[in-house]
């Protein structure tokens, strides 16, 4: 290697892009960090990462490449397999979230399925048939967790659960809520029969790192763009009609089945719905256009023989032979093919150009010439999965870009995102009710593009894009067009956008409206089903009230804390609550359960989440107890920021603890006392270490919805 060519090599720029409101693909590690976020339990967390890879993953057939494909790999390119690839990339995840897993092989019908071990068991989690059911179990969370298939085999009605949608014509839990956010199951036309037939005939396979060609580990693939300065990179959600290198045609078979009824894949997927149905593949183009009126044009090649620059063009030094350039490129995404445009001063017969071939992920492009060239362009179109790339989300997305010290002196990186906002006439609530789909642009309008630019002469660096919506009008996510960096020269500007630049922001006419985080959704037991007919509401109030610090501290009134991080200097306080007064109903009487209670002072810096867990046995009123000692989350809500005055009157919030209740009720136990405290979440407080403060006079309550009877 040159002294030049190794140089140029270290001038390449790594740049990722992350989006706080969109899974981190830079990393299995970071993928199932993101995707994990806010969960509380290892079946949460389960779920998120099934709905992850029900979102990033379709089936159409096996892709392949010499050595197999990586699970990160097949998210960021490929986006496609069958059963046992896709659970190859799921079992990649289980992986990083820090459980063992198993394969286990159906015979009756052919299957290839994986499961994940945690809290003592196993638990199956489908992401081609689009399955998962959940099973009683008394040491778990709520005293539910996720089945296995050894479970459904010994206790089949546990698929009495799930019933058919005759109307949407997609799998639904049975006692499950009817609103939008509830799973939907089986979506692409499977039954429960073949379910049962197949966990039946189901074997342990082992647990391999790797399945029909697609494996966990590809330690030579990175999935962090490198551009050389002069380069851009832009990564479309469209698609070349001819631009995928493997040998059939990748498209979902299913169209749009898997998610027009899906809440966390068919809003995703929505702004894409009319333009590709068929999910399939997209493209994107690596721009190699040296600016000729500088000097520097050739500081992103990464060998040059025999080549001057000399007022904007480029000669060969001496004329008695050719000069040639060569620029050498590293990217995430396999090349589909490079096109040359090349403008010589002189007609050059004997000029050529070698390009990489298809389906490679570092290559080299050579331009051989004798004329003076006056213009070079090579423009290298790229396959990828366009539900890997970043994509913006109604509200406010914080991004990060670039890693520490790795751009070079005088260069800057451009980041560009442009895309269709959008917005709605009515929620997704309503259309679920009037049973219109969820992913089939339903009452959506799509407004003019929308550029958003940001430049930056260090790394890294952050920044921040709103996505408002009208006021009056329902959050969608935007329909996104394209994201671009670009890695330039000094002096070198970047590319024409579609629209001038601009700064998005919630002005009078708009809000910050959001959408519900999508892999949390559906993650929760179904409850009982609710009966027809009047309701009413019987409100049980907590008689003994203290709060207690982690220093021992007894009061009766205080403000409550708790340590983000085991070292730091605050002192931790909860709100013992006692034990409600009055009886419970029977569980199937219980149609919702909340944990009532007043604030009249919060953090004025961020919100902050409050959370329900249970008083240790023996706990005395009045009295201090060990902190550590309490018991599990029943539930949380959200306390808002302040403005650094007092909430005049207290406001009131509540947590949902239906589950809990009618646990509790269903095995005629005693019903525990409960405590409130302050639950750190990061996703939530920004990392503040925040506060609450309720009313002395105001006693919380438990409000049950019963039947009128």
């Amino acid at each position: 290697m040159t002294l030049l060519l190794w140089a140029c090599l270290q001038a390449a720029v790594p740049v990722p892009l992350v989006n706080d409101r969109a899974p981190d693909t830079s990393s299995l590690k970071a993928l199932v960090t993101s995707v994990t976020r806010g969960c509380r339990t290892d079946d949460e967390r389960a779920i998120a990462l099934y709905h992850y890879g029900r979102y990033v993953l379709y089936h159409h057939a096996y892709p392949s490449e010499p050595g197999g494909i990586g699970a990160l790999k097949l998210f960021n390119v490929y986006g496609w397999s069958l059963c046992g690839g896709e659970h190859t990339a799921l079992a990649a995840l289980f992986e990083q979230a820090g459980w063992r897993w198993r394969y286990r092989g159906w015979s009756s019908p052919g299957h290839t399925t994986v499961e994940a071990f945690y809290g003592g068991r196993w638990h199956w989690l489908d992401i081609f048939l689009k399955f998962f059911v959940w099973r009683p179990d008394a040491q778990a969370p709520g005293g539910w967790t996720l089945a296995s298939q050894e479970d459904i085999v010994a206790q089949p009605g546990l698929l009495d659960a799930v019933t058919d949608d005759p109307v949407r014509r997609v799998g639904v839990f049975r006692d499950g809520p009817a609103e939008w956010q509830a799973p939907t199951l089986l979506v692409c036309g499977d039954g429960l029969g073949g379910v049962l037939s197949g966990v039946r005939s189901s074997r342990s396979a082992g647990d391999p790192r790797g399945w029909g060609g697609i494996v966990f580990d590809e330690p030579k693939y990175d999935a962090v763009p490198k551009l050389p300065p002069g380069c851009a990179l832009t990564l479309e959600w469209a698609k070349d009609p001819t631009g995928h290198v493997a040998g059939t045609t990748p498209a979902h078979s299913c169209r749009d089945k898997d998610y027009r009824w899906c809440p966390v894949v068919g809003p995703l997927l929505e702004p894409y719905s009319a333009q590709q149905p068929a999910q399939s593949w997209s493209n994107g183009h690596l721009l190699w256009r040296p600016d000729l009126s500088k000097a520097d044009c050739l500081a992103s090649c990464a060998e040059t023989d025999n080549v001057t620059w000399r007022d904007g063009a480029l000669a060969p030094t001496d004329a008695a032979r050719p000069g040639v350039l060569t620029l050498e490129v590293a990217l995430p995404y396999p090349v589909v093919r490079v096109t040359p445009k090349l403008i010589s001063a002189q007609p050059d017969p004997t000029r050529k150009v070698e390009l990489p071939k298809a389906g490679t992920y570092t290559w080299r492009a050579q331009v051989t010439f004798t004329q003076p060239l006056t213009g070079v362009e090579l423009d290298a179109l790229v396959e990828h999965n366009q539900r890997a790339l970043p994509y913006l989300a109604p509200g406010r997305n914080q991004f990060a870009i670039g890693r520490e010290g790795e751009l070079p002196p005088g260069a800057r990186v451009v980041c560009t995102l442009a895309y269709e906002p959008g917005s709605r006439d009515r929620s997704i609530a309503a259309l679920w009710e009037a049973g219109m789909e969820l992913g089939r642009g339903h009452k959506v309008r799509w407004e003019a593009p929308v550029v958003v630019q940001r430049s930056f002469d260090r790394l890294p660096a952050t920044f921040t894009v709103d996505v408002p919506t009208p006021k009056g009008r329902q959050p969608v996510y935007p329909r996104m067009l394209f994201v671009r960096r670009e890695v330039l020269l000094p002096g070198q500007a970047p590319l024409p956008t579609p629209a001038p630049p601009s700064t998005p922001a919630a002005g009078p006419d708009a809000t910050l409206a959001t959408l519900p985080e999508p892999w949390t959704m559906g993650n929760r037991p179904p409850a009982p089903a609710r009966p027809a007919g009047p309701t009413r509401t019987v409100a049980l109030p907590f008689g003994e009230r203290w709060f207690v610090a982690a220093d021992g501290q007894v009061a009766a009134q205080a403000i409550l804390r708790w340590p983000k991080l085991p070292a730091e200097k605050v002192l931790a306080w909860a709100w013992a609550l006692g034990k409600p007064t009055g009886a419970l109903p029977a569980a199937e009487k219980i149609l919702s359960a909340k944990l009532v209670f007043r604030v009249a002072e919060a953090h004025d810096k961020a919100p902050c989440q409050v959370a329900a867990v249970t008083l240790p046995a023996g706990c005395v009123a009045g009295q201090a107890f060990d902190l550590t000692r309490l018991g599990p989350l029943l539930g949380t809500t959200t306390v808002d920021k302040s403005d650094g005055k007092p909430f005049v009157p207290p406001r009131e919030y509540a947590i949902d603890v239906t589950r809990a209740m009618r646990g509790w009720a269903e095995t005629g136990g005693e019903l525990p006392g409960l405590a409130l405290r302050v639950w750190p979440n990061r996703g939530i407080d920004d990392g503040w270490t925040v506060r609450f403060q309720p009313p002395p006079d105001v006693a919380p309550e438990l409000r049950l919805e019963v039947p009128q009877e």
